[in-house]
C-alpha cells in the first residue's frame, strides 16, 4: 500500500479545500493510505476529510477558543510556524514516511514540502491559480530566485487547467514536470445534493448566482458596484453569492450603501451549496483571477449557463460548446455583460443544450484514476 502526504494550510470553503476532499473520499483505500496534514484543525470540510483518511493538524483550534494563555501560545505557534525555517517546521510537526508527499496549494504548503527531510518521496506540488494574475504565493518567499528554486525540487508539478500552466511556465519554468490536471468534480453527488428544496427570499429574476470565498479575487465588491449601476438604469434582477472570507463586512457596507438588499443576497458558506443554484438561471463570475474554476464547473453540471470575465481555465471549461459568454475583464465590460443579462437581451435558453452536452463531459472516474495514476 503507498503512504501518500496531502498539505494544506487549512481546510476552510475555498475551491482547492473542496477538491482535495473530494479526492481523498475518491481515492481507492485498498491502495493508497492517506495523511492529511493542515496547521490548523478548523475548517468546514475537517470532518469530511478525518471521517476518509488519518487526519492531523499542527495547532488546535481549541485553544484559540480557550482564550487566556492557550490563546496566546497558539498565536505565537502560527508565528512560529510560518517564521521559521520550513525544514525545521517539517521535522517537528510531519511525522512518518511517505511514498508521496504532495503540497497541494501554493506558498508555504510548496515550501514545506519542498523542505522534506524524506529524500526517497516522490514530491508532487499543485497550482490552483493563474500564478502571473495572482501572485500572493510571492509573499512566502524572499524573492523570485528562492520561489523558483523551491518548485525545482518537486518532481512534478500539477496545474489545473492549461492557462494555469501557461502562466506558472511564462513566470517560472517549463519542463517535462510541469502537465495539466483537471480537478475532479463528483458529478452525482452534486446533482443529488441539488434536489434539497428551498424557499428563496425573492421571485425576482433572472436569479443569478455566484459561489466562492469572500475575498479580493473573486471581484465581489465590483459585482456590487455593476448591479447598482444596472439595478439604477431600472433593470430587474437578482443574485446570491454564497461563501465566507475577510470581505464580507465590506460587501455587507456596500450592500446597505447601495441599497441593494432587494438585489444582491450573501448566503455565507453553505455546505450544500447546490440546492441554492440549482434555482438560479445562470452563474456569474467577476473575478480577478482563477485557476479553473470548480465552482463554475458543478454550476455546469447543474445546467446553468456561466456568464464570466475572462480568467484562466473560463475557456477550457467551455471546450467546444458556447456555455454561456466570456467577456474582457474589465470593470465597464461586466457592467455591459450584467445589464445584457438582467434587461433580456441575453436569452438564457439559448444556452441549455450546450450546456448540457458540455456537462457529460464531467466524471470523477476519470480524474480520480488520473490522480491514482500520479500516485502509484
Amino acid at each position: 500500500m503507498k503512504k501518500v502526504l496531502f498539505f494544506i494550510e487549512s481546510l476552510a470553503g475555498g475551491g482547492a479545500e473542496k477538491v482535495l476532499s473530494d479526492i481523498v473520499c475518491n481515492l481507492d483505500k485498498e491502495k493508497f493510505d492517506v495523511t492529511v496534514y493542515t496547521v490548523t484543525d478548523e475548517g468546514v470540510y475537517q470532518d469530511r476529510v478525518s471521517q476518509n483518511c488519518e487526519y492531523r493538524s499542527f495547532l488546535h483550534e481549541r485553544n484559540y477558543k480557550a482564550g487566556g494563555l492557550r490563546k496566546v501560545f497558539f498565536w505565537l505557534g502560527i508565528k512560529w510556524i510560518y517564521s521559521l525555517p520550513p525544514s525545521l517546521i517539517y521535522r517537528l510537526f510531519i511525522h512518518g514516511k511517505y511514498d508521496t508527499e504532495i503540497a497541494f496549494v501554493e506558498g508555504f504548503a510548496t515550501k514545506l514540502i519542498a523542505a522534506s527531510n524524506n529524500l526517497n518521496s516522490k514530491k508532487l506540488a499543485w497550482v490552483h491559480i493563474d500564478m502571473c494574475n495572482n501572485a500572493y504565493a510571492d509573499s512566502c518567499f524572499k524573492n523570485h530566485a528562492e520561489h523558483t528554486a523551491v518548485y525545482h525540487k518537486y518532481d512534478r508539478i500539477l496545474c489545473v487547467s492549461e492557462s494555469v500552466r501557461t502562466a506558472f511556465a511564462g513566470k517560472f519554468f517549463d519542463s517535462d514536470c510541469l502537465q495539466v490536471q483537471y480537478n475532479p468534480v463528483d458529478e452525482k453527488a452534486i446533482v443529488n445534493m441539488s434536489k434539497e428544496e428551498i424557499c428563496l427570499p425573492t421571485d425576482i429574476r433572472p436569479r443569478l448566482v455566484s459561489v466562492g470565498r469572500l475575498e479580493h479575487q473573486k471581484g465581489y465588491l465590483r459585482l456590487l458596484e455593476s448591479a447598482k449601476q444596472v439595478r439604477d438604469e431600472g433593470h430587474s434582477f437578482s443574485i446570491l453569492i454564497v461563501g465566507e472570507g475577510s470581505e464580507r463586512a465590506k460587501l455587507e457596507e456596500k450592500i446597505r450603501e447601495y441599497r441593494l438588499e432587494d438585489t444582491v443576497q450573501l448566503l455565507g458558506f453553505q455546505k450544500n451549496p447546490y440546492k441554492y443554484v440549482a434555482k438560479c438561471d445562470g452563474f456569474i463570475c467577476s473575478s480577478y483571477a482563477e485557476g479553473f474554476s470548480t465552482a463554475a464547473t458543478e454550476s455546469l453540471i447543474l445546467g446553468k449557463p456561466i456568464f464570466t470575465v475572462d480568467c484562466a481555465g473560463m475557456g477550457e471549461l467551455f471546450g467546444s460548446e458556447k456555455c454561456g459568454i466570456i467577456v474582457e475583464n474589465d470593470d465597464q465590460v461586466l457592467v455591459q455583460l450584467l445589464r445584457e443579462i438582467a434587461s433580456g437581451e441575453v436569452r438564457l435558453e439559448e444556452y441549455t443544450s450546450a450546456v448540457n452536452r458540455r456537462s457529460s463531459d464531467f466524471k470523477i472516474e476519470t480524474r480520480i484514476q488520473e490522480i491514482q495514476n500520479l500516485l502509484d
